[in-house]
């Protein structure tokens, strides 16, 4: 018997949540329509992204162009060994291992070309290839 009141009273209050025909009852006003308002979006500054890839003792590309002011993201990724990055106009030096990429964020304030180096050292002997940062007005 308790086990029937329990199902009459579960049925009871399946029935009372079914909304009638026209989804409103009859003498029910309709509940007012709430607006709410997006979330306000923090945009971040155009950034423009490189991938500078070293392996065999060059970087792929060695020229990268920007306009002056713009912010300019690079992310270094070695494939076969040990690296030094170096950009000496905007005083940045890193190390760069493999699967360990480097990411340098900058932002050129004058026009000009500027000059980064990726060395890999080998025994006594030291190999650099240079690339370039081009910056327009």
């Amino acid at each position: 018997m308790p086990n029937t009141l329990l199902k009459s009273a579960a049925l009871l209050l399946a029935l009372a949540a079914i909304p009638t025909a026209g989804g409103l009852s009859a003498g029910t006003p309709p509940s007012p329509t709430r607006s709410v308002a997006p979330a306000s979006r923090v945009t971040e500054p155009h950034v423009r992204k490189y991938n500078v890839t070293a392996a065999d003792g060059d970087i792929i590309p060695g020229h990268l162009r920007v306009r002056k002011g713009e912010t300019i993201r690079i992310t270094f990724v070695s494939r076969d060994d040990k690296y030094s990055i170096r950009f000496k106009d905007f005083d940045i030096k890193e190390t760069l291992e493999p699967e360990k990429p480097v990411t340098i964020e900058i932002s050129p304030g004058r026009a000009g070309s500027y000059e980064f180096s990726c060395a890999r050292v080998w025994g006594v002997k030291r190999f650099t290839k240079n690339g370039t940062l081009v910056v327009s007005e």
